[in-house]
């Protein structure tokens, strides 16, 4: 019989055989777990008596539980939550005990003495199924670390090893006794635990040894087979950067020390694998940077390379006439091109030169108007011809090199236009970044400064809605926001001519006609005047807010657009200067004023930096060979990911939305340049319609080689109309790049007039307000409402209502 102290509780035994309470007992009952004795305790004032066990006779009794489980015929138990470990070792949970806890403490702080090792208690919590958590004790944690040698001829580095194992039985035997427990007791249970905890230790640094032995030979023979050197460099450089942020190795009785020595190389032929495949992804990047040439952006140019150019920077705010300088150049010389933002602004381009008498075509990404002989073209910036060679090249707005969706059309433009002299028009910040750019080519660069004609004053008052004058431009940032302030004007009887980014080009230029020739008094515009809209008689500006939304955020207006807009006021010829305010809507006028004032007499934000690029056709088709794949989505992904990563001079342009629209396509079985093409299209990734439908136009062209024209009507809201004229527009620019697919382009041409002349009707015809006054008396003395109630009462009778039911087109 062993002594009374060593004995355990019934308590104890689902944590020895990690089996439930439950189970503990029916089994007790059977007879299968022998009661070495029962003793009487007292619990809450009565006498209770219990059994008590051997716990190594228990311990003994582990390996046949399972066979108890099946002889009972119930198959898998549920488990108690104190039954295994989180690391799935086989160390039990116990349920904390204050007394248990105190030994466990006393034994520990001799052998953390002795052996110079961290050791420690492994407490966690546990659901305990009574609604909140419980701690338990779930074994020992201990961690050692070893100098080892991992890679051939290299440094040995510290290995750390974190290993949780079960507390020896021995030790339980003395830390659960319900006895009172001598000092010798202890200490002979601490001798046990550092007995246990020593082999442990050897054990494992021995197994890891042993695998870092293997892995090494391996690894020789792994390098052996490249025979270049410098990959052999990279892997091993690869791995040793691993190895500088290598975590613990965990382990536990579950896999004992050999389990430790396979995690450890199941880590190190991880670091191996990740660093030849990071190897090979820096060959493929470097493969396809070298193929597209964007390694040496300019050298991608090859006729502006073959060129002497020269480039003259006509530098200014708005109204300075630098456009007017440009166009003169361009008008001098025997041929010449003028790039532009906007498909607006090449119309009036190729107009004034029309005008000049010039041999004028213009080309934008929807429409060609090229005559035989044409010397002077006016493009939209996107369709740059790199192989025309002119003798003078304007290239108006360069400040949008900035523009992260657009700035890599006016990148291309500096580095890659063939005209023997390029002029740049633009604001005076984008000066640095040019330089920067031009720095790539070794070209000479000549910076002209214009300087305002008119001058510009912020007004001393904010500006009332119902006082604005005739001349006026109130300036909003929404849609929603401009027809709302439109609504305001027209209700208090002003007529109104509005410009914003959703009409067409047609409808913003009849707009600004409208208000150059005094049919509007009022223009409510976004900051699409900002850009070269000839709005003529523009007196002053009103800004409704100095806040907008640019696609990620709200934010405050830079200098630069508040420049930008405000500079629209006071046109040389029409007014001596230009005039700017803000609504009171916009805050407190004095700071209103304040930043105002600051943007126009301060110096804006210089753009510096890297400029923005986009992929090529080539560089596709590069990225496709090398990468073993035509699924453009991923392709594109790859390219805008790592093209120009590291660049000094370049960076890459947000292709978010060419890229999901690159994913979609790849659903239809059509060459990937032709996928590229459709990717590229001026489509809103927002207007889920518009996206459906080139997809439609896609599978279309894939299937049939022909694709049918937009079929929709002209009798809409503002805001279905708008997104139709994007639909044909859309429709049109694809026309453009397979005239042989898309065949229906004058049906297209004049499905988009007619929507535009309607969206131009809905504007003029409520631009002013039709409204009588209240007291206002026809020729016969009575008011029209009047006489619009005793017509409808001689008709249909007294009962008749004033007005007929409103008619829904359906």
């Amino acid at each position: 019989m062993p002594r009374k102290k060593t004995l355990v509780s019934l308590h104890h035994l689902p944590g020895i055989l990690l089996a439930s309470q439950a189970e503990c007992e029916r089994w007790i009952e059977a007879g299968l777990i022998p009661v070495a004795e029962r003793r009487t305790f007292q619990r809450r004032g009565r006498r209770v008596e219990e059994p008590m066990f051997d716990p190594e006779a228990i311990a003994q009794l582990a390996a046949d539980i399972p066979a108890w489980r099946m002889q009972g015929g119930e198959g898998p138990v549920e488990r108690s939550p104190h039954v295994r470990s989180k690391d799935g070792g086989g160390s039990s949970h116990q349920p904390l005990d204050d007394a248990a806890h105190r030994r466990r403490q006393s034994m520990l702080a001799p052998v953390r003495r002795k052996t110079g090792l961290y050791i420690a208690e492994d407490i966690r919590r546990v659901e305990s199924g009574r609604g909140k958590p419980e701690r338990v004790f779930a074994g020992y944690r201990t961690v050692f670390s070893w100098p080892m040698q991992v890679l051939p001829d290299a440094t040995p580095i510290d290995i750390a090893i974190e290993f949780a194992f079960t507390e020896p039985l021995e030790v339980a035997a003395v830390v659960l006794a319900p006895a009172r427990v001598e000092r010798a007791e202890l200490a002979s249970a601490s001798d046990a635990l550092e007995d246990r905890l020593t082999e442990l230790r050897d054990a494992t640094l021995a197994a890891c040894e042993q695998e870092l032995a293997s892995w090494r030979d391996e690894f020789e023979t792994y390098l052996d087979a490249f025979d270049d050197a410098e990959e052999r460099r990279a892997i091993v450089g690869g791995i040793r950067a691993a190895l500088e942020k290598l975590d613990r190795i965990h382990a536990s009785d579950k896999g004992g020390p050999l389990g430790a020595g396979r995690k450890l190389r199941q880590k190190l032929d991880e670091y191996r694998a990740k660093a030849a495949a990071r190897r090979l992804r820096h060959l493929r990047e470097a493969q396809i940077r070298e193929a597209s040439g964007y390694e040496r952006y300019a050298a991608i140019f090859p006729v502006a390379r073959s060129l002497d150019r020269r480039f003259l920077f006509l530098a200014g705010p708005t109204n300075s006439g630098k456009t007017h300088e440009a166009l003169k150049l361009a008008g001098e010389a025997k041929t010449a091109e003028m790039l532009s933002p906007l498909r607006l602004l090449a119309l009036e381009h190729y107009e004034r030169m029309s005008e000049q008498g010039l041999a004028a075509g213009m080309v934008t990404g929807e429409e060609r108007v090229l005559p035989e002989g044409a010397t002077h073209i006016a493009r939209t910036i996107e369709t740059l011809d790199l192989h025309r060679v002119v003798d003078v090249c304007v290239i108006d707005e360069v400040q949008m090199l900035d523009d992260p969706n657009r700035g890599w059309a006016w990148t291309q433009a500096v580095v890659g236009a063939p005209g023997k002299l390029v002029v740049l028009t633009g604001a005076p910040e984008a000066i640095p970044l040019v330089e920067h750019l031009l720095a790539m080519t070794g070209e000479p660069l000549e910076v002209k400064i214009l300087k305002r004609k008119g001058k510009l004053r912020v007004e001393g008052a904010a500006a009332h809605l119902n006082k604005l004058t005739r001349g006026d431009a109130v300036v909003a940032f929404t849609r929603r926001d401009v027809h709302e302030l439109r609504t305001r004007l027209v209700q208090a009887g002003r007529t109104v001519a509005t410009v914003y980014g959703a009409l067409g080009p047609e409808v913003r230029r009849a707009e600004a006609a409208r208000f150059r020739k005094g049919e509007a008094e009022i223009l409510v515009a976004t900051d699409a005047i900002g850009m070269g809209l000839n709005i003529g008689p523009l007196r002053r500006v009103v800004f409704s807010t100095l806040r907008k939304f640019d696609g990620v955020r709200e934010r405050q207006l830079t200098a630069m657009e508040i420049k930008q807009i405000a500079g629209r006021a006071g046109r040389f010829g029409h007014h001596d200067e230009g005039l700017v305010t803000a609504l009171p809507e916009a805050g407190t006028y004095a700071q209103v004023e304040s930043v105002i004032r600051n943007a126009l007499n301060g110096d804006a934000a210089k753009l510096r930096g890297k400029a923005y690029v986009r992929p090529n056709q080539e560089t596709v088709l590069s990225a496709c060979d090398v990468l073993q794949t035509d699924r453009l989505g991923r392709v594109l992904r790859h390219l805008n990911d790592t093209l120009v990563a590291g660049h000094p001079d370049l960076r890459m342009a947000d292709m978010e939305e060419m890229i999901e629209l690159a994913a979609l396509l790849d659903t239809v079985d059509m060459p990937v340049l032709d996928r590229l093409s459709y990717s590229m299209a001026p489509v809103d990734g927002r207007e889920r319609l518009a996206v459906e439908l080139l997809l439609d136009w896609a599978r279309q062209h894939a299937v049939n080689g022909r694709v049918n024209p937009p079929n929709f009507g002209v009798n809409a809201d503002l805001v279905k109309l708008e997104a139709r004229v994007k639909i044909a527009t859309t429709w049109l620019w694809l026309a453009q790049r397979y005239p042989n697919v898309f065949e229906d382009v004058e049906t297209v041409v004049d499905l988009r007039a007619s929507l535009n002349a309607n969206i131009e009707e809905k504007l003029v015809a409520t631009s002013v307000s039709h409204r009588r006054k209240p007291d206002e008396k026809t020729r016969h003395g009575r008011s029209e409402k009047h006489q619009r109630q005793q017509k409808s009462r001689r008709r249909f009778g007294a009962d008749a209502g004033e007005t007929e039911p409103h008619r829904v087109r359906r």
